[in-house]
């Protein structure tokens, strides 16, 4: 079986539209937890990084942000959720009853979301628990979830850039592209 081979990468969000619409982000996570103690954002690994590191800017708190990370995925190298989340890195210091904010790239399929959300409620009962993502695609949607936060919302399509990959390339694009593949 051949390998796809990428036939072209088509914008559709500009640095600049992404850029804007954090800002807007920022302005609205910052009214729901400026007066929070000591919030925390947990970014969930890889893909959410760009966003994580823009959105945190954008993020006006009384009290400083505790930043965590974990690695969680259910692509692998395909363009489709595998349908099982794996856990590479699930590490996280006692934040019992803490206010929590999730950074994720996307909701897909809802199931790697999902299953972080409820780890976070069983393991450490936050005080507060929400969830801003880059991308929703509710059109994929298998698992009944729904952020705090969006960036925006798409269609069933395949994109890269600004921290989201096709087998681990492209990441470092700073637009949003639909990813099209030839057979």
């Amino acid at each position: 079986m051949a390998t796809p081979q990428v036939e072209s990468i088509k914008t559709i969000y500009s640095q600049e539209e992404i850029q804007e619409r954090i800002k807007e982000l920022g302005a609205e996570i910052s009214k729901d937890l400026c007066k929070l103690e000591n919030p925390v954002i947990i970014g969930v690994m890889k893909g959410a990084f760009c966003f994580l590191a823009d959105i945190v800017r954008h993020i006006k708190t009384e009290d400083p942000l505790q930043i965590e990370f974990v690695r969680l995925a259910s692509y692998g190298s395909a363009t489709e959720s595998s349908g099982h989340v794996q856990t590479p890195y699930l590490e996280l210091p006692n934040i019992s009853r803490r206010h929590i904010l999730v950074v994720e790239d996307i909701i897909d399929s809802g199931r790697t979301a999902r299953f972080f959300m409820d780890y976070l409620k069983d393991q450490f009962n936050p005080a507060t628990l929400k969830m801003a993502v880059f991308l929703d695609k509710p059109s994929r949607r298998v698992v009944p979830i729904e952020a705090d936060y969006v960036g925006f919302t798409i269609e069933d399509l395949f994109v890269v850039g600004y921290g989201l990959d096709y087998a681990e390339k492209f990441r470092e694009l700073p637009f949003l592209g639909e990813l099209k593949l030839s057979s």
